[in-house]
């Protein structure tokens, strides 16, 4: 009977897909980010991660090469369209990549703040 209950796991991953590309047609954002989304919705709902969900998302995360192979298949097939726009592919990775770094360093500064402001041990030093 666990059988069932990593199958259920998994049909509710692909669920979730499904659902989020129904949802995808009214919200600019990809079917998967809105299916993790809701996961993510349903599990802080639960305030648990259930032992099936967890073991099958291990198995697709330990497996997830696989699951490149259509990218890497489409980056061979657009290979002279890339190499073509190299250059600024290449600067957008690495703008989007600061621009990320930066937003991250300054909301972890910025919560690091204000724990310390809140935190008891400052206020005994007053």
């Amino acid at each position: 009977m666990q059988w069932f209950k990593y199958a259920l796991a998994l049909l509710s991953l692909v669920g979730l897909w499904f659902i989020g590309l129904g949802l995808s047609t009214f919200i600019p954002l990809p079917a998967s980010l809105l299916g993790l989304l809701i996961l993510l919705l349903g599990l802080v709902w639960l305030k648990r991660i259930p032992h099936a969900l967890l073991t099958v998302s291990q198995f697709v995360l330990g497996h997830m090469l696989v699951l490149f192979v259509p990218a890497t298949m489409g980056i061979l097939l657009y290979g002279e369209t890339l190499a073509d726009n190299l250059l600024w592919l290449v600067l957008s990775i690495v703008i989007s990549t600061l621009i990320s770094l930066g937003i991250t360093a300054w909301v972890c500064q910025w919560l690091w703040q204000a724990k310390t402001v809140n935190s008891p041990a400052s206020n005994d030093n007053e």
